[in-house]
């Protein structure tokens, strides 16, 4: 079987996740990805001194399917090594902070010249030319610049953030995409370019219907679990757990009614739209509180279901990770690493019915360094010069 991008070299300078990520999406889409780390510990988020078997899961969920190859970016020599490799490469993704790939001597316009086929890949916490363009950038602080903290929450209480990494997670998505489309237009014009995409410029269209409601001349109210248009439409009480109800019609408010045992409601003009039903929310909420609470989150999804009525249960991250569904779209693979034993990796999200994922043929993770030898032959480098090289510090 023929993946998308066999024959496609990438460079891997990524760290932490948005990168990673990213470089993972294109391994499993059938490019070689070469992971390049610092000597010793490795990439940061392997994390050694505090994690068991000397990786953290996180960086080993994200890297599955790539080559990890040391070199010291600080030293001449490994950046020349770097060049070596690029001058066969595709693709090379980075994420260093505005500045430091220049002051390598790494930066697009640095080596553009040199490889004129090189996509030159970045992912930023902010804009090249920002005047953050040099302010270290996680998806925690970008949550925070990016408006996410202060819409998040209850109306009476502080913003908050979400501990998941859906912006960097996005970044990588869309750093993908953009990659995928300038080697479209390089089989077109046999040039490479940079591409780049700011974890801050990921979080303007997420926040497509806040911006617009803002735009619109209204004030945006943090709505806790309720949604600032739709009613109903929260979390509500199940008898083991917690539901999801959302009414984006009147429709499925009708049938919501309907199921909840207050038919009358549909006639009362007080209910008969969703802006009356926003000024009486919490007696909304009421009805349909007490009808979920004598219920199952299994019975009242079925009920819903039925009724052709957005819901969700409220699952744990136990129940994602034993889920059906999750296992049978390959969302988390069974995997092995030297010293953590059997591991399961994240999937692709991408299905292609031409390509269809092969979970069995993902190569685990790497260990720090464990293609040196082989990447490293490509250019040049016998054993005796690797281990010059490694008791220089440079490998």
């Amino acid at each position: 079987m023929t993946l998308p991008l066999e024959g496609i070299r990438v460079i891997d300078l990524g760290q932490i996740y948005a990168v990673p990520y990213c470089t993972m999406q294109l391994a499993y889409l059938g490019a070689e990805v070469i992971k390049i780390e610092p000597p010793g510990s490795g990439e940061f988020l392997r994390r050694p001194e505090v994690s068991r078997g000397g990786v953290s899961y996180a960086f080993l969920m994200l890297n599955a399917n790539k080559k990890s190859v040391t070199l010291n970016l600080k030293d001449p020599r490994g950046r020349e090594i770097l060049l070596q490799l690029l001058a066969g490469a595709d693709v090379m993704v980075e994420n260093y902070l505005g500045g430091v790939m220049e002051s390598f001597g790494l930066g697009y316009e640095q080596i553009a010249p040199r490889f004129p086929r090189l996509i030159y890949a970045s992912g930023k916490g902010y804009a090249t030319g920002s005047r953050w363009e040099r302010l270290p950038a996680m998806d925690a602080t970008v949550q925070a610049s990016g408006g996410f903290i202060s819409v998040t929450g209850f109306p009476d209480g502080p913003g908050m953030r979400t501990p998941t990494t859906f912006i960097d997670m996005g970044t990588g998505s869309h750093l993908v995409s953009a990659i995928l489309a300038a080697l479209i237009q390089r089989g077109r014009t046999g040039a490479g370019q940079k591409v780049e995409v700011a974890m801050l410029d990921v979080c303007v269209p997420a926040m497509t219907s806040i911006i617009g409601q803002t735009l619109d001349g209204r004030k945006f109210v943090r709505p806790g679990n309720r949604h600032w248009g739709i009613v109903p439409c929260s979390v509500y009480p199940a008898a083991d757990g917690e539901v999801v109800i959302l009414c984006l019609s009147e429709a499925h408010w009708r049938s919501c009614a309907k199921l909840i045992g207050h038919e009358e409601l549909i006639a009362d003009p007080r209910y008969k739209s969703q802006g009356s039903r926003m000024r009486i929310v919490d007696e909304v909420d009421g009805f349909v509180s007490a009808w979920t609470r004598t219920l199952s989150r299994a019975a009242i999804v079925e009920l819903l279901i039925a009724a052709g009525i957005p819901c969700a249960p409220v699952r744990t991250i136990d129940e994602i990770i034993a889920d059906q569904d999750v296992a049978a779209c390959a969302m988390l693979v069974d995997s092995e690493f030297p010293t953590r034993g059997p591991i399961r990796v994240l999937g692709s999200p991408l299905k292609l019915s031409d390509a269809p994922q092969n979970p069995g043929a993902l190569a685990r993770p790497p260990a720090v360094g464990e293609h040196n030898a082989e990447v490293l032959a490509t250019v040049g480098l016998d054993a005796a010069a690797l281990e010059k090289l490694r008791i220089d510090g440079v490998i």
